[in-house]
């Protein structure tokens, strides 16, 4: 009997009953110290209704395979008739008796325990197997039931607070470990990140509680970043590999190949992720290269490693508990050799982002370098270390990237500091101050604009780069724009789209193009800068591009505002949202949202407009460009206040409301899918119903999925979308129905599905 209290795993049970219900041997796999133990007994437990028996046979101490029958016979309570274990005295024991046995610990005796379970199954009809493993047994029809760490996100199926499995089983030990504990919100706040740096591992979390004994909390979290030496002081009535953190992954460890454990630690260079082509160009040794898939497949058959769908590939992960374990066993020159191949492996992949730009998978590009920004970032820091130039090139790379995922002010820090790093005059300094001169214009800081360029303008002359030269005379044009010098601006705006053309860059000619055009559409000159807006889309949609295309699709949509065709403008700025959304584009949200407000401001809505000029005012100060930086766009930013100040309460009120929205309740709400006010006052009953019907169908799968006690990683990996997103739709979902928490959501589908 245990003698303390199970925690959470409702899925997982849930999933394992199932499993017991098809299948006569089910392997419940994971990380050491994950609780598949705990998981096992609970399960076994709950099904002793359906079997005459059940047994537990512990295998952990079983360190001969010899002695694996004898074990079994023992916990069946079969009575040997010789010194030999025999297969028929079990056999004959079992004849016509449902037993459930539970096997516990396989992994060090995975194939001796496969063969027998294997003879046991074909010869016992009445048996079923219920096993717990770090790596599966490989039968035929096994099912095996992977056991994740605890969840760290807000649980539905808690009726405390909404409060994660990992941060009750915190507190469940930690009340055990210090009696009459009391613990504050701020406190509370505190737990929920140590659970999030210890990965959810119970394990982990439990050793974390008995450390409360000598260390505060907030000590504690700060300690983590040496868990090893922290997590030690297990319960002296636990087995071994219970004892400390790092046992419980040493038998991890000692289960791997040696080519296993050193892929394990070649491994912990990535941060956040990694492909399989990463891994193999990465992380692979010499002579092992063509083996890597094997090594990786076989660290997933551990749970070292962890499959996952994202960015529409497939990708590897590993918890930061056992990337620091593998760190731990790089010399010195192994991680300056791998660190050199990190970088330089990122580097080229943002040189193909930048190469590859200008054509029909920009969606996916995006996609890949989100997956990729830890990464990204970590080669960054080894640049920065060790080849600023190579980091220049990197940081260049990405620049669209930088602007859609809303990290102005991060890319100018990069840049400033490599920079600074490698003072010489070279092509890629020549593009990073460009860069550097660019972002500071869309942030505002124009005073630093003219000796970034002009010193880029010396480079290229220096280093006859002709590309370089033409993204020098662009900035200079985006520059005399933002600063409302509109006739410098097209002159030099045109002369950058002819440089382009003749060197057949699309990417540079597409942008320009854009830009120029709307400088005309700000000097007022409406027909050339449809014109040229025209002449942008025809082109970029000839090579696929859609980045640039939208951009030129919004300002066409001002064109048109300006020519008072308010109900075409509108939809055309509802066709550029769209596609921002798709892009995940930050800036292009924000900028979308800010013409939107004009257009509902001349269409006589002030309340509409109040909500959207405050949406877009908070979007574009996150991304880091406010509206200010562009005279022209704040003049008209300035012309629609003048249109509502009749109103100027009501759209005060609004703009309040539209400045506490996310980017998605806003972009929702501009595209007339939903009105993030409804919900606002309590509703009634029938209300409530109503409110459901409002749901898009992806916001009631999640609702459902939630329901289910679903943690937002798990939603995330059967839908198909980003941990970010899912944690989006939660919010939009909990303010539609005037909710605080998924345990109220929970009942609230419940209560829906009932009426329904």
């Amino acid at each position: 009997m245990e003698l303390t209290r199970f925690i959470g795993r409702q899925r997982e049970q849930g999933l394992a009953r199932d499993a017991l219900r098809r299948s006569r041997l089910v392997t419940l796999i994971g990380l050491g110290g994950v609780g598949k133990t705990r998981l096992a007994l609970e399960v076994a437990s709950a099904a002793e209704g359906a079997f005459d028996e059940v047994c537990f046979a512990r295998l952990a101490d079983v360190l001969e395979p010899a002695l694996l029958g004898h074990t079994i016979n023992t916990a069946l309570g079969v009575r040997e008739r010789s010194a030999r274990w025999q297969l028929e005295t079990v056999v004959e024991f079992l004849a016509d008796r449902r037993v459930l046995l539970v096997l516990d610990n396989c992994e060090h005796l995975v194939d001796a325990v496969a063969s027998l379970a294997d003879s046991l199954l074909r010869s016992c009809p009445g048996l079923t197997v219920l096993a717990t493993s770090r790596q599966v047994l490989g039968l035929d029809g096994e099912v095996a039931v992977r056991v994740p760490p605890l969840s760290i996100a807000a649980s539905a199926d808690r009726d405390q607070d909404g409060e994660s499995d990992a941060v009750l089983l915190f507190l469940d030990r930690a009340q055990a470990a210090v009696p009459g504990l009391a613990v504050t919100p701020e406190e509370r706040e505190q737990i929920a990140e140590l659970c999030r740096l210890l990965d959810g591992i119970p394990l982990a979390i439990e050793l974390a509680a008995v450390r409360l004994r000598l260390l505060p909390l907030g000590e504690l979290v700060a300690r983590t970043a040496d868990r090893f030496r922290l997590l030690t002081q297990g319960s002296r009535t636990a087995p071994p590999r219970h004892q400390s953190l790092r046992a419980s992954i040493d038998g991890t460890y000692e289960l791997c190949t040696p080519q296993e454990k050193e892929l394990w630690a070649r491994l912990s260079v990535f941060s956040g992720g990694f492909t399989l082509g990463a891994a193999e160009t990465v992380a692979a040794d010499a002579s092992a290269a063509d083996s890597v898939l094997d090594l990786v497949a076989g660290l997933v058959d551990k749970s070292i490693v962890t499959r996952v769908l994202q960015a529409g590939e497939p990708r590897y992960a590993m918890l930061e508990t056992i990337r620091q374990y593998g760190a731990e066993r790089l010399d010195d020159e192994q991680l300056d050799e791998l660190h050199r191949r990190h970088r330089e492996w990122f580097a080229a992949l943002a040189t193909r982002a930048d190469e590859e730009w200008s054509g029909p998978d920009q969606v996916g590009w995006l996609a890949r370098l989100r997956a990729d920004y830890p990464n990204l970032r970590v080669a960054l820091q080894s640049c920065l270390a060790h080849d600023p130039r190579l980091g220049m090139r990197l940081a260049v790379g990405i620049e669209n990237f930088w602007l859609a995922a809303g990290f102005l002010s991060e890319a100018r820090t990069w840049l400033d500091s490599l920079l600074t790093a490698d003072p010489a005059p070279s092509v890629e300094r020549g593009r990073a101050l460009r860069l550097g001169a660019w972002l500071a214009v869309l942030q505002n800081d124009h005073a630093v604009v003219p000796g970034l360029l002009e010193e880029a303008s010396r480079i290229a002359a220096a280093t006859d780069t002709p590309v370089l030269a033409a993204y020098v005379e662009q900035a200079w044009g985006l520059l005399a724009m933002f600063q409302g010098d509109l006739a410098t601006s097209t002159a030099r705006l045109e002369a950058a789209v002819q440089d382009f053309s003749r060197l057949d860059h699309l990417t540079g000619e597409i942008h320009t193009m854009f830009e120029l055009g709307i400088a005309h559409g700000f000097a007022g000159d409406v027909d050339r800068a449809v014109e040229w807006q025209q002449r942008c889309q025809e082109l970029a949609g000839r090579v696929g591009e859609s980045w640039w295309r939208s951009f030129s699709l919004w300002a066409y949509g001002i064109d048109l505002w300006r020519q008072g065709d308010v109900a075409g403008a509108e939809e055309v700025q509802r066709e550029t949202l769209r596609v921002k959304r798709a892009l995940d584009d930050r800036l292009g949200v924000g900028v979308c949202l800010e013409a939107m407000s004009w257009i509902a401001a001349a269409s006589g809505d002030p309340v509409r407009a109040g909500r959207l000029m405050g949406a877009a005012d908070t979007v574009l100060r996150q991304v880091g460009m406010p509206i200010e930086a562009s005279h022209s766009m704040f003049d008209y930013h300035r012309e629609a206040q003048e249109v509502l100040r009749p109103d100027d309460r009501r759209v005060e009120a609004a703009y309040g409301e539209g400045a506490a929205w996310d980017v998605d309740t806003a972009v929702r709400f501009a595209l007339g899918e939903a009105d993030p006010t409804a919900s606002s006052a309590p509703a009634s009953a029938a209300g409530e119903r109503g409110d459901a019907t409002r749901l898009t169908r992806r916001e009631q799968e999640v609702a459902e999925l939630v329901a289910d006690g679903r943690t937002n990683r798990e939603i995330a990996a059967e839908l198909f979308i980003s941990v970010r997103t899912v944690e989006k739709h939660v919010d939009h979902i909990l303010g539609k129905f005037g909710l605080s928490n998924r345990v109220q959501l929970a009942a609230r589908m419940a209560r829906d599905g009932d009426d329904g």
